[in-house]
Parts: C-alpha cells; structure tokens; sequence
C-alpha cells in the first residue's frame, strides 16, 4: 500500500514539472537579475544563480538602457521561458517607453561561454 502511494506521489511530481529544453529550464517566476552583451543578447539569472544567454530578433533597441525587463511567456508562468517569448523591457530610452523583443533563442550560459566571451572582448581591445 505504501509503496502504491509512494508511486503515485513520484509520478504526479513529474507530471507536474515542467518540460525541459535540453537539460535546464528558466521559468519566468525564478528570473532574479540579468545583464546585457548587446542589443541582440542578455544574460540572465535565475535564484538558483544559474546564468542564461538569451537571443533577440534583431535588434533590440534601448535593451542597454532599460530600467527593468519582465518577461511575457506565450506558454504562461508555468512553463519554461522559449522561443517566441517576449522580453518587456521598463523605462527603456529617453521616453521612458516600454519596448519589446521576441526571443529567438535561449540556452545555458556556461563559464566556458563566459571565458570564450571575455577573451574575445579582450582580443577585441587590443587590436
């Protein structure tokens, strides 16, 4: 009987995660931070001090100079943040408008990303 309800309980938490892309998800409740690269990508964290690199379609203006960013999911807030979700960006510009991107990709930002990155900046500095 035990082992019955033990069962049943390990398949509803399953059931009940959400859908991994890969091998990680970022799901807009555990957003806790982000950072730009440039007007076509950000980095951000999520509570658990996992980093994601998020792509935009073209070009995202003011994303550098946004207040704040919110992300609306198309799948809603139970689901992991993927392509076709939106960036919502809050206070962006001289305007102060809100201004919105669609996200194209998204993918674990692991430190050899970071390492590969700041060296090319690096390179990129002094040539």
């Amino acid at each position: 009987m035990k082992t019955t309800i033990i069962a049943a309980a390990l398949l509803m938490a399953v059931t009940a995660a959400p859908a991994l892309a890969g091998d990680f998800c970022l799901m807009n409740r555990d957003v806790d931070g982000w950072g730009t690269r440039d007007a076509h990508t950000l980095i951000v964290n999520d509570r658990f001090a996992r980093k994601y690199l998020v792509s935009v379609a073209g070009w995202c203006q003011d994303l550098d100079f946004s207040m704040g960013i919110g992300i609306r999911s198309l799948g809603g807030g139970s689901s992991c943040v993927d392509r076709g979700d939106r960036i919502v960006m809050r206070g962006a510009g001289a305007m102060d408008r809100h201004a919105i991107c669609t996200i194209m990709k998204i993918e674990r930002y692991t430190p050899e990303m970071e390492k590969a990155y700041r060296a090319a900046r690096e390179a990129e500095h002094h040539s």
